[in-house]
C-alpha cells in the first residue's frame, strides 16, 4: 500500500529591541529587518509526500505467504494443546473413577470381614471354633480397614488432581458419572495409520515448518533482486513579514528510485545454502516423526486389545471368586470348612475385582490414547 505523510509547521519570530537605523535606507527594508530579527515574521511550512513500492523482488508477496502459513501453524498448535487437555482431563477422570471403585470394593469387603469375624466369635463362644480363627478374622478386618483408608486417601487426591487439570479450585465438589462412555472405534490398523499421518498436529506443524523454510529459501535467493519505488512530494512555504511583503514558495517533486545490490560477496548464496540445509533437516524430522506415529498407533491398538481381553478374563475371575467365597462360607457355617478358606476366598474376590477395575481403566485410557494418537477429537 502507498505511504502518505503530511508534515506541517508554523513558526513565529517576534522582533528584538534594537536602535532605529541611522539615515534610513536599507535599514528600513522589511526583508532586511526580518533578517536582522527586528521585524515580526510568520512562517508556515507544509509538505505532503507519497511513496509507493512498485517492485520489491517479490519479497512482499513472499512475506504475506509466510504470515498466512504462520497463522496455520498457530491453529495447529492450538489444536494440539486442545487434544492434550482432553487427554489429561480424561486420564484424571478415569483415575478418579478407578479410585472410587476400589473404595467401593473395599467397603463391601469390610462388611464381609465384619460378618466373618462375628461368625468366628460365635463359633468360639459355642465351643465349635478356635481362638486362632477369631484372630485370623480380626487380622483380616484390620488389613481391609487399612486398605480402605489408603484407598479413600487416593480417591481424595485423585479428585483434587482432576479439579486441577480442569482449571478449577482443587476442593470443588465432584459427582462422578460411574459409566462414562467413549465411542467405540473399529480397530482397523491401516485406517488408523492413514488418519494419524493426516491429522496429527505435530506432523502438520513439521510440514508447515518445512513449507516456511522453503519460502525462506526463496526469500533469501531474492536478496539481490532490485527494489523499485516511486515518490511524489508537494511543498508549500509561506513567509509573511509584518508591515512588509509576503513570500509564497510552492514546488512539486516526483521521481522513481531503484536499488539493485549487484554483488554482495556471495552472502546471498551462503544464506540460501543454509536455508536449503534446514529444509533437508525438516524432511528428515518429518520421516522420523511419521515412523514414531505409526509405532504409537500400532502399540495403542495392541494395548487396547490386551486390556479388553483382561476385562473379559477378570469378569470371569470375579464369577469364579464369588462362587468360591459362597461355597467356603457354606462349608465354614456348616462346620466342615476352615476359617482360612473363607479369608483366602475373600482376598481372591477382592483381587479379582481390583483386576477388573484396572483392566477397565486401561481399556478406557487406551481408547483415549488411540484417539490422541490418531489425532482426532473424542
Amino acid at each position: 500500500m502507498p505511504q502518505v505523510n503530511i508534515n506541517t509547521s508554523y513558526t513565529r519570530q517576534d522582533p528584538v529591541t534594537a536602535p532605529p537605523p541611522a539615515g534610513g535606507g536599507i535599514g528600513n527594508n522589511p526583508q532586511f529587518a526580518a533578517f536582522l530579527g527586528t521585524a515580526r515574521v510568520n512562517t508556515f511550512r507544509n509538505q505532503v509526500s507519497l511513496s509507493q513500492v512498485l517492485f520489491a523482488g517479490f519479497r512482499i508477496i513472499d512475506g504475506i505467504r509466510l504470515a498466512n502459513i504462520n497463522v496455520n501453524a498457530a491453529e495447529e498448535e492450538y489444536r494440539k494443546t486442545r487434544q492434550e487437555v482432553v487427554f489429561n482431563v480424561s486420564n484424571a477422570y478415569y483415575n478418579t473413577l478407578k479410585a472410587y471403585q476400589l473404595v467401593e470394593v473395599l467397603k463391601f469387603s469390610l462388611k464381609q470381614a465384619e460378618i466373618h469375624l462375628e461368625q468366628s466369635k460365635k463359633f468360639e463362644k459355642a465351643g465349635t471354633g478356635l481362638k486362632v480363627d477369631v484372630l485370623r478374622a480380626n487380622n483380616q478386618l484390620i488389613n481391609v480397614q487399612m486398605q480402605l483408608s489408603q484407598a479413600i486417601n487416593n480417591y481424595e487426591k485423585a479428585k483434587k488432581s482432576l479439579n486441577l487439570v480442569m482449571g478449577r479450585a482443587i476442593d470443588t465438589p465432584i459427582e462422578m458419572n460411574l459409566k462414562p462412555e467413549i465411542p467405540d472405534i473399529d480397530l482397523d490398523e491401516n485406517k488408523f495409520i492413514k488418519l494419524a499421518l493426516d491429522n496429527r498436529s505435530e506432523l502438520r506443524q513439521l510440514k508447515i515448518k518445512k513449507e516456511i523454510d522453503e519460502i525462506l529459501v526463496t526469500i533469501q535467493s531474492r536478496t539481490t533482486w532490485p527494489t523499485i519505488s516511486a515518490n511524489l512530494s508537494y511543498n508549500l512555504t509561506d513567509q509573511a513579514v509584518v508591515n512588509g511583503n509576503a513570500v509564497n514558495i510552492q514546488n512539486l517533486n516526483y521521481g522513481i528510485n531503484m536499488n539493485w545490490p549487484i554483488f554482495d560477496g556471495l552472502l546471498t548464496q551462503a544464506k540460501v545454502q543454509k536455508a536449503q540445509n534446514t529444509v533437508i533437516q525438516d524432511q528428515i524430522s518429518i520421516d522420523q516423526l511419521q515412523q514414531s506415529i505409526i509405532l504409537e498407533v500400532k502399540q495403542n491398538i495392541l494395548d487396547l486389545q490386551e486390556a479388553k481381553e483382561r476385562m473379559i478374563m477378570a469378569s470371569e475371575s470375579i464369577k469364579l471368586a464369588e462362587e468360591s467365597l459362597r461355597l467356603s462360607k457354606i462349608r465354614y457355617d456348616s462346620g466342615v470348612g476352615l476359617n482360612i478358606e473363607v479369608i483366602d476366598a475373600q482376598n481372591n474376590l477382592n483381587q479379582a475385582k481390583s483386576n477388573f477395575i484396572n483392566a477397565e481403566y486401561d481399556f478406557n485410557i487406551n481408547k483415549v490414547k488411540l484417539y490422541k494418537a490418531v489425532g482426532i477429537d473424542i
